[in-house]
């Protein structure tokens, strides 16, 4: 197990020294053994250091919360988000910057995270994959926005265990104006969201950089966990969804919203997997684990933007569909159906064609749900009652997708 101690280098950092010592005077040789920053390993052997590892195993266990304040300058954090065959989930970060400007980025399995949601105002993001999102109040700008900000030796920390520590290494940041994502509030407690699908990798290398004259922030990183389900219907375009939609589909959220409830809330992530990498796409959702039963969910970013009421009753009664290619066509020619409700357009129902006085199953296409059209005429939909639905029919007229134009 390893033990803290405070040791003394003959040169900048653990990967230029030669030698460890125990005093400052550099006379005291430090004792065999390995030796780390908390970001590589190095043996010594007889007063020689050995060639530097990757030191994975000096990580800061995942489940704490690890507070900085100090200068300007770039603090580097390693965590241990397990390595057991039931360490799969989402690893979850929490991260306040309070209100001066601090940008965070993350890399797990050579892949860079930086897609941040605040329980303030949402989705906030670099334009850059590998940039650092910056977060922190307008107000408290210092210089950031709108132009780029170099950095050519910013000061390197890295969390030992107990706090952050000087390495003596310097970095080269730049930050430009698409990395710069301030509000005019302080964004409190964001959350990113790293899915992990395996036992191993298990490092998590989570950096900050406080591009000001000072710094202050909180880092906690959940353990990877499966997240929570809901039951939602298919995507729509438009958040007109009926309430008897029906609740066929299973995703997954990550709480952001700070109310204490387990119901999905504003700016709380919403993906297809348990495990955080696939968001939802675009568009709306009737799902039911909401304050108020019922609720259309707006999603952009794979984040719930806003929640509307679901549409009452049906209304419509159906008795022709019209042939088109996709919700862009505006021309189709129509065919009469058996009447049927609003509730009862759904994937798996059938629709019959009374065409010519006998009742047979619809032809196999895509059709826009009408009213009252003469069988076998071409219609301009823009002029004519039809519905927002377009459905696809198999060979047996049975409803196989139903999309809200």
């Amino acid at each position: 197990m390893a033990t803290l101690g405070n040791y003394f280098l003959n040169g900048p950092s653990l990967g230029s020294s030669t030698t460890i010592f125990l005093d400052a005077n550099l006379t005291l040789i430090a004792p065999n053994g390995f030796y780390s920053d908390g970001v590589t390993s190095r043996e010594q052997v007889s007063g020689v250091l050995l060639p530097a590892v990757t030191c994975g195993s000096c990580a800061t266990p995942c489940g704490d919360t690890i507070s900085a304040s100090g200068g300007q300058g770039i603090y580097l954090l390693n965590l241990d988000a397990g390595s057991t065959v039931s360490d799969v989930g989402a690893v979850v970060i929490r991260f306040n910057p309070f209100n001066i400007p601090d940008g965070i980025k993350a890399i797990f399995d050579g892949n860079v995270y930086n897609k941040i949601s605040s329980p303030v105002d949402g989705y906030h993001q670099s334009t850059d994959p590998n940039g650092f999102t910056v977060l922190g109040q307008l107000s408290n700008d210092c210089g950031l926005t709108g132009n780029i900000s170099n950095f050519p030796a910013l000061q390197e920390f890295i969390f030992n265990g107990t706090s952050f520590v000087a390495t003596g290494n310097t970095q080269n940041i730049t930050i430009t104006p698409g990395d710069v994502s301030l509000g005019s509030l302080s964004p409190d407690v964001c959350v990113m969201v790293i899915p992990k699908t395996a036992a191993t990798p298990s490092l998590v290398n989570i950096e900050v950089v406080g591009p000001c004259g000072g710094t202050a922030f909180n880092v906690s990183v959940d353990c990877p966990v499966l997240l929570p389900s809901f039951s939602s219907s298919i995507k729509y375009n438009s958040s007109n969804i009926s309430c008897e939609e029906p609740l066929g589909k299973t995703f997954h959220f990550v709480k952001v919203h700070t109310a204490t409830d387990t119901f999905v809330g504003l700016y709380d992530y919403v993906f297809e997997d348990s495990f955080g990498a696939l968001a939802l796409a675009d568009g709306f959702y009737l799902i039911d684990n909401v304050a108020s039963p019922n609720k259309v969910i707006e999603v952009v970013n794979g984040i719930v933007v806003a929640f509307t009421d679901c549409s009452a009753s049906p209304s419509f009664v159906y008795n022709s569909v019209v042939l088109v290619e996709d919700c862009n066509d505006q021309t189709g020619t129509a065919t009469t159906i058996l009447d049927i409700n609003e509730a009862d357009v759904i994937i798996g129902g059938q629709l019959t064609s009374t065409s010519g006085g006998n009742l047979t199953p619809l032809n196999p296409g895509v059709y826009r749900m009408s009213l009252d059209l003469i069988d076998g005429q071409v219609y301009n939909l823009v002029s004519i009652p039809v519905s927002t639905y377009i459905v696809q029919v198999d060979n047996s007229g049975f409803i196989i997708n139903k999309t809200q134009c």
